[in-house]
């Protein structure tokens, strides 16, 4: 078994990188990426972990990109994550982050909604806190039933601490993967809403443009047609087709699977690790 797409507390996951491995482990996964948003700072502890349990880890990172409609993210796969000015790049964005969610907090105050700094450090541990964050100490102050309900009622566009994320441009999110020796790829594609074949089409024309290496084809968002488009659109481009669970700990993914009883295909593995190789010769 594989999975190219699992994020832990170094971003917005519950599970912990080494214990994400472990888990990983015991489901007999051999192939793993963590793909945490905006941060590396997990994998060195999950690359220590995966020497020990004799799984091959995948170094990656997920990227919000602007589009101007549903949600754009771009994974990079065999990044060198301890590039220094991939890693100080990487410290502005965090830096952005930090900002934005200081600000979703000050509009939830003013809204009647008592949330400090603090609670926010101690749910993200030290970590860069994001918008999953803070809808889990809104759930955990009673605020909201559960993490849904808190981003429908108080995070979401429209809503009283709704912030909008900076994002980078595709042309500069491609940039930064491939100076750190990474390959792009275009995550759940389904996320950016496109109306028709065609509009998806256009889109991935445009990322192929900017050195696009790959497309999620197996995520959780995709039912089977949606796996078949995607797939048509790798191969006519000849772009490398991937898949993950998207695991964070506790939206309901299973390491190994893309929804209920669907496996991320093996085959996934070995075009990607081969094509990692060869972007470090």
């Amino acid at each position: 078994m594989i999975d190219l797409h699992c994020h832990t507390t170094a971003s917005d996951g519950v599970v912990t990188p080494s214990n994400v491995i472990r888990q990983a482990s015991r489901k007999g996964i051999a192939v793993l990426a963590i793909a945490d948003h905006d941060t590396v700072n997990g994998l060195d502890e999950a690359a220590g972990a995966a020497e020990k349990e004799g799984i091959c880890l995948i170094p990656a990172i997920e990227l919000s990109v602007a589009f101007p409609k549903g949600d754009f993210h771009l994974l990079g796969y065999g990044i060198q994550y301890k590039n220094e000015n991939f890693r100080n790049k990487l410290a502005q964005l965090r830096t952005i982050r930090e900002e934005r969610i200081f600000r979703i907090i000050e509009r939830l105050k003013r809204y009647g909604l008592n949330l400090t700094h603090e609670d926010l450090q101690n749910e993200s541990q030290g970590d860069a806190p994001g918008k999953a964050h803070v809808a889990r100490v809104l759930v955990r102050k009673r605020y909201a039933s559960n993490f849904n309900v808190a981003c429908k009622t108080y995070l979401n566009e429209g809503m009283p601490g709704y912030v909008p994320k900076e994002k980078l441009s595709l042309e500069s999110a491609c940039e930064l993967i491939n100076n750190a020796g990474g390959l792009s790829v275009l995550a759940h594609p389904k996320s950016l809403n496109g109306e028709n074949h065609e509009e998806y089409e256009r889109i991935i024309q445009m990322c192929v443009s900017h050195g696009l290496a790959g497309i999620e084809v197996y995520a959780s968002l995709h039912d089977n047609q949606d796996v078949r488009l995607f797939l048509e659109l790798a191969r006519r481009h000849r772009l490398i087709a991937t898949g993950g669970s998207d695991f964070h700990g506790d939206n309901g993914a299973c390491l190994g699977y893309y929804g209920h009883r669907r496996p991320v295909p093996e085959s996934c593995s070995q075009p990607l690790l081969q094509k990692i190789s060869q972007n470090k010769t």
